[in-house]
């Protein structure tokens, strides 16, 4: 089961990234370039925390380390997005590919364009971002997402609106390093990546 990762203080900075399994298939001799679309995209984010000190630097530090071997949790920044708490959202029929069923919306709920949300499927989070402004008139909407979908989400699934989270390996590497610097602090920066 997968570490969550302290959410106070918040990262001080955050990039996400796209693994695109897809491709561009060139042909050598000229002629038009082929877009190959692959199921297995996935988001990452590679996140920068304030100097941290005390309990709450070593909690962060044996989390994370936990984290390299047990997967890791952590909430997706929503910067200055608001997305509201819909009472119930869940998955409200077979999802694969790119589009979501979900009900649970609360009347009139409206998702915007480049939203965060994250489904949890099998006891793993997904992260996906909305593709296009939907309003849910009757609290239950069918959304686009990026990326696809890697599996098909089961009927009842929790999709995590309020605060999304990504879930996966903590990278660099082998080696997993942080400072200690001479004014008692800890600094940290790690990536997480999707891993299924």
């Amino acid at each position: 089961m997968s570490v969550s990762l302290p959410t106070n203080p918040a990262p001080n900075g955050a990039t996400p990234l796209l693994l695109d399994f897809g491709g561009e298939l060139t042909p050598f001799l000229g002629g038009p370039v082929t877009r190959l679309n692959r199921i297995g995209s996935r988001l990452s984010i590679r996140v920068t925390m304030p100097p941290l000190r005390g309990a709450v630097a070593r909690q962060f530090q044996v989390r994370l380390l936990r984290g390299k071997s047990e997967g890791a949790i952590l909430p997706w920044p929503l910067l200055d997005l608001d997305p509201g708490s819909p009472p119930d959202p869940r998955i409200s029929a077979t999802s694969n590919g790119s589009a979501l069923s979900i009900n649970g919306l609360g009347s009139g709920y409206q998702f915007v364009e480049g939203q965060p949300i994250s489904v949890i499927h099998g006891g793993r989070r997904y992260v996906h971002l909305i593709t296009g402004a939907v309003t849910a008139p009757t609290g239950s909407a069918n959304v686009g997402v990026f990326p696809p979908t890697r599996t098909a989400y089961s009927v009842g699934s929790v999709v995590e609106i309020s605060a999304p989270k990504i879930e996966g390996s903590v990278s660099p590497g082998d080696e997993l390093s942080w400072e200690m610097a001479v004014t008692h602090t800890m600094g940290f920066s790690f990536s997480i990546v999707e891993s299924r």
